[in-house]
């Protein structure tokens, strides 16, 4: 009787932590977090966001000189610009149902409602960083990030984490094949 109520308190209480956060920036995770207790088990959830790598036949410097207006191109304004590290993007910001001429839920994975996907219809906070790295003499990598989360845009509720379907860093990559084959 004591495990099964406290596996039916659990989510209730699960609930009831996840307080309501006034801050317009979402706080950073920790890269892992455990819950539960010696009754009921435990469960850890791990935050990680993996870099996209794409490998060019053209040097690094060619794909660094238009990376700028790729960005431009998918809807992402810039924030980072370093030259010596050859990175660029944004490391946050607020957007809302698009990036660019593209529904956000193209890109993102941030959960469903009846009505839709959360992507489309939630404040989104999405920092998308590209590095590019030499690769021999006349070829480069492209490194993309792409981390995001979501709220929703009518009620004071803390962020959740959002998964990248892989659309921002595959555009980003395809541009810059274009434009360099040009």
């Amino acid at each position: 009787m004591r495990r099964l109520l406290l596996l039916t308190l659990f989510p209730l209480a699960a609930c009831a932590s996840s307080a309501a956060s006034t801050a317009a920036r979402p706080s950073a995770r920790p890269s892992s977090q455990t819950m539960g207790g010696a009754d009921v088990g435990s469960i850890t959830i791990s935050a990680s966001s993996t870099a996209d790598v794409s490998h060019l036949a053209y040097s690094a410097d060619a794909v660094w000189r238009i990376l700028p207006s790729v960005f431009d191109s998918v809807g992402i304004p810039l924030t980072i610009i370093d030259q010596a590290k050859k990175q660029i993007g944004n490391g946050g910001y607020k957007t809302r149902q698009r990036l660019g001429k593209v529904s956000l839920s193209r890109y993102l994975d941030c959960g469903n409602t009846q009505i839709g996907p959360n992507a489309d219809s939630y404040d989104v906070f999405l920092s998308v960083i590209t590095t590019v790295t030499p690769e021999g003499a006349s070829g480069a990598a492209l490194s993309t990030i792409v981390d995001a989360q979501a709220r929703p845009a009518t009620y004071n509720q803390a962020y959740s984490r959002c998964s990248s379907k892989g659309g921002i860093e595959i555009r980003i990559a395809d541009i810059v094949k274009a434009r360099l084959a040009r």
